[in-house]
Formats: C-alpha cells, sequence, structure tokens
C-alpha cells in the first residue's frame, strides 16, 4: 500500500495502461506550445520528454500542462 504523510492512497493503476491527449501551454500567456496523444508504455514519459524539449525551446517559460478525455489538435 502507497502512503504520503502517513495517510494510505487510493490503488494506482498504470500509466501505460491508458492513452494520454494532452496540451503544453505557457502559464503567463495561455499560447498552446504543443499537444499530443501518449498511449502504451512510456506514455508518460513522452509526454515529460515533449515538456523537456518545449522548456529548452523557451527557457524561463513556466509551462502548464493539461490532460483531455479525447485526442486534442
Amino acid at each position: 500500500m502507497d502512503t504520503w504523510k502517513g495517510k494510505a492512497l487510493a490503488d494506482r493503476t498504470p500509466v501505460s495502461d491508458v492513452d494520454l491527449n494532452y496540451r503544453i501551454y505557457n502559464a503567463a500567456t495561455g499560447e498552446l506550445l504543443s499537444f499530443g496523444t501518449n498511449g502504451g508504455p512510456g506514455s508518460l514519459n513522452g509526454i515529460v520528454q515533449d515538456a523537456l524539449a518545449i522548456q529548452a525551446k523557451h527557457p524561463g517559460v513556466r509551462l502548464y500542462v493539461e490532460q483531455f478525455d479525447g485526442p486534442v489538435y
């Protein structure tokens, strides 16, 4: 069982079991910087790698990542 600060956390589901649909925004301006869908093993890692690439292109920008229920365009 996972705990946080002494309290039990809800059972977890592996991220690789779902498709992750996301958009990455500039938190200050709301500008859309990237979007995509990652699924299967490594799906969360794909979003992290995208966020790191965006951060490298826009140093100093605070990113905001939002997940969606379906594909995003």
